[in-house]
């Protein structure tokens, strides 16, 4: 039997009629009603071969992703009972992420560098994953509690003020990343994420750096797991449609950052490029044609409520209005803030506010979450 001492608001927050409203299959997956989607996955049988083209996978992938949701719409029998194929539709997206690893495309970086041979692009992680810690995290969004956390190491962003440097950027050059983290396969993830459901987590959390890096590994470990858990993947979000094909019928719930209002802010802070412009891309798909059980987190920074926040609630509102959203009063100065005057301070009491009366106006839903 498994004891947990809980935050009390991750209890009380299922008293929140409108958050039930819009999280019933991860409410349901936690009583056990319905099933995660990646076990259903694992029961839609795939015929495919290793030498086959990247386009032959790519076209047998669309697919079974209709094939896939006829059946969770519209169930022909009980999905808790339907027996797993040895080549699933979970081994098919497999296998197509790592053909994508010999020129990678998972990020919209694009590195293309071959990480099957050892080549590394921007988050430096070639063809093997590690992962710097796992653990039952009671500090999450309330409805997210216990949640069982997987940190990877790496990262595709190079954010300023990053608060988790020591994972994603401070021992680029420095120190062998052996040293700090264990390297993990298919096998090694899968039991890590059943040793976290065995302490009583609810949910399986993909977090880094960023998990983005380390898809192959994170949708090879699916054929592995056996417990109908919750999978969360929680990112910066900055994938391209490619790799987030390779895992949207997958995850049962996401966690995504929202950071920038505009593209401009992205590239000054991040490093990166068209920023809003694929972050709304990859939302809007998973609001209309995943799970559309979404947390995204906004963490308001100093001086950007007219130039981020903003923008970001209006899109929310209009474009993915099932959303909940965390505003996030936690920035301070972490890393390389200092060099840039604007951000070198906490948000204050005034923009914090600022932001949530405007959420407000819109009927946006934050405060279960926030």
């Amino acid at each position: 039997m498994v004891f947990r001492i809980l935050r009390p608001d991750s209890i009380s927050v299922w008293k929140n009629e409108e958050l039930l409203k819009r999280f019933p299959r991860y409410r349901g997956i936690i009583d056990n009603k319905d099933v995660a989607r990646y076990i259903i996955a694992k029961s839609i049988k795939c015929e495919y071969d290793t030498k086959d083209t990247i386009e032959h996978l790519e076209n047998l992938l669309k697919k079974k992703s209709v094939e896939f949701n006829e059946l969770l719409k519209n169930p022909t029998e009980d999905l808790k009972n339907r027996s797993i194929a040895s080549k699933n539709y979970i081994t098919l997206a497999e296998e197509l992420a790592n053909k994508y690893l010999e020129s990678c495309i998972f990020c919209e970086r694009q590195c293309k560098v071959n990480r099957i041979d050892g080549e590394k692009g921007f988050c430096l992680i070639s063809k093997d994953s590690f992962v710097s810690s796992a653990f039952l995290h009671m500090g999450e969004e309330a409805p997210l509690i216990p949640s069982g956390t997987i940190f990877f190491q790496g990262c595709n962003f190079g954010c300023v003020f990053c608060q988790n440097y020591d994972i994603s950027q401070a021992w680029k050059g420095r120190r062998n990343i052996e040293d700090i983290a264990q390297k993990v396969d298919v096998l090694q993830l899968a039991a890590l994420a059943e040793k976290l459901v065995g302490k009583g987590a609810i949910n399986i959390n993909y977090v880094g750096g960023d998990p983005i890096p380390n898809l192959h590994t994170i949708v090879g470990s699916f054929h592995h797991q056996i417990s109908n858990i919750t999978q969360l993947w929680n990112s910066n979000f900055y994938l391209t449609n490619k790799s987030l094909s390779l895992i949207i019928d997958f995850i049962d719930f996401w966690l995504p950052d929202f950071k920038y209002g505009n593209n401009e802010c992205g590239e000054k802070y991040s490093g990166i490029k068209g920023y809003y412009d694929v972050i709304t891309r990859n939302l809007k798909r998973i609001h209309d044609f995943g799970s559309g059980e979404i947390i995204i987190r906004h963490l308001v920074m100093p001086n950007h409520v007219e130039c981020c926040s903003k923008p970001i609630l209006d899109y929310m509102a209009k474009e993915i209005p099932n959303c909940v959203v965390n505003l996030m009063g936690q920035y301070h100065p972490e890393y390389l803030a200092h060099k840039y005057k604007e951000i070198n301070r906490r948000p204050s009491i005034e923009e914090m506010h600022a932001v949530k009366n405007y959420a407000d106006d819109l009927g946006i839903l934050y405060e279960p979450v926030s």
